[in-house]
């Protein structure tokens, strides 16, 4: 016979829920601010660059030559709108023994701020300079595999390509992934004191070869998919983990794309359902997919697709990196090992221009027809790398398939 004392023994409810990890921004540290107070109202600021001009030598009388000059106008558009909603009942925030308004409005606030971060690093297709494996001997236009050996030549390359557009030496920055981060204390030995003390804030992990440096795991990531003959039924690529497979016959199999009439119309599908995840296109002779999952939908946020023809690219932002694979018929149709990129972004000073016009924060709206409220975050944004600022960034190409 065993004793059955269970329903005296009391159940306790933590204070406090978990705490979240989230990502550090650091766009803080690297972007410009100076045309806030200009957009208060409004939402265009203009900023146009002059063209050069050239030193001639004057004619033996003294004669010289006119030069046409010119001025080429770049605008600041705000024009990204995003937010993080939510609805909960009355009678649950009554009876809850938590704030979850306040609670999710704190994570939203933090995801707003995550999504600005991802979109100045974005940027990095603005640079006027990168460091690939052309710079370390290797081959012009693909990404350099980042090792012990070569760190400190990533380094140096980047200072060169700074320097040589007269860019000055003071305010030099990086911000690298935790992956270079790695390969960095290793080639140091271990010794995180050869970065300085001045770590903490920002994300800020010290200071090598003249250059601040930040950690973030919001750095872009692009990628190529090579597609010279159409997909065969069956086939199957995967995108952070989001699985498209390529029938003749449509379906309902979320994720599934038709296979059209020919190479073109197909890869044009699948780049329509990378970029809207979420529309289901009824089967035709050259159309046709099915919606993927909503949380697949969440996996495919900040990724977009481009049709390149007998190619698709992907540019990231927010991710550091993302998993790409395939399962293809046609043996040359892959994702490129070497053009699978992660995108350290090296610079001076603050190159990229940004204008928060609103700040994130919480807005409680009555839900009509029912007792309970939504509870809207919301920010208004604009960010743009001027012609001046392209000069002062370098897009540092690092290899991600082995990651």
């Amino acid at each position: 016979m065993a004793n059955s004392l269970t329903p005296n023994f009391a159940e306790y409810w933590s204070r406090r829920m978990q705490r979240k990890h989230e990502r550090t921004d650091v766009y803080r540290k690297i972007a410009s601010f100076e045309e806030k107070a200009m957009l208060k109202n409004g939402d265009t600021v203009h900023r146009p660059y002059r063209s050069n001009v050239s030193v001639n030598t004057l004619g033996s009388e003294g004669s010289y030559t006119r030069q046409d000059i010119s001025t080429t106008d770049e605008s600041l558009v705000i024009n990204q709108e995003k937010e993080v909603s939510f609805y909960l009942r009355d009678p649950d925030v009554i009876q809850s023994n938590y704030r979850e308004a306040n609670i999710w409005a704190d994570d939203a606030a933090v995801k707003l701020s995550n999504q600005i971060d991802g979109q100045v690093f974005g940027e990095y297709d603005q640079a006027a300079s990168s460091v690939d494996d052309g710079d370390l001997g290797g081959t012009a236009g693909n990404g350099l595999t980042l090792s012990t050996s070569n760190v400190m030549k990533v380094f140096t390359n980047a200072s060169r390509k700074l320097s040589a557009l007269n860019i000055e030496d003071n305010g030099r920055w990086g911000v690298v992934s935790p992956e270079f981060r790695q390969m960095l204390l290793e080639y140091l030995g271990g010794k995180e004191s050869a970065l300085g003390d001045t770590t903490g804030k920002n994300g800020h992990i010290g200071k090598f070869m003249g250059f601040d440096l930040y950690s973030s795991n919001s750095l872009g990531h692009s990628a190529r998919l090579e597609n010279g003959t159409i997909f065969a039924d069956g086939d199957t690529i995967t995108i952070n983990g989001v699985v498209f497979n390529f029938k003749d016959t449509l379906g309902t199999v979320a994720g599934t794309i038709h296979i059209c009439s020919d190479q073109e119309n197909t890869l044009n599908s699948l780049v329509a359902a990378i970029n809207t995840p979420g529309t289901t296109v009824a089967s035709g002779t050259d159309a046709g997919f099915v919606a993927v999952s909503a949380a697949n939908q969440v996996l495919l946020k900040n990724i977009v697709a481009t049709d390149g023809g007998t190619y698709m690219t992907l540019k990231t932002t927010g991710k550091s990196y993302i998993a790409v694979s395939e399962v293809i018929t046609a043996a040359a149709d892959i994702w490129t090992t070497t053009l699978q990129v992660q995108h350290n972004l090296f610079g001076q000073g603050n190159p990229i221009d940004l204008v928060i016009q609103k700040l994130p924060n919480l807005v409680i709206k009555d839900r009509s027809g029912y007792i309970g409220k939504d509870y809207v975050t919301w920010t208004l944004f604009g960010i743009k790398t001027f012609d001046e600022g392209d000069d002062q960034l370098v897009d540092v190409q690092i290899r991600s398939d082995a990651f």
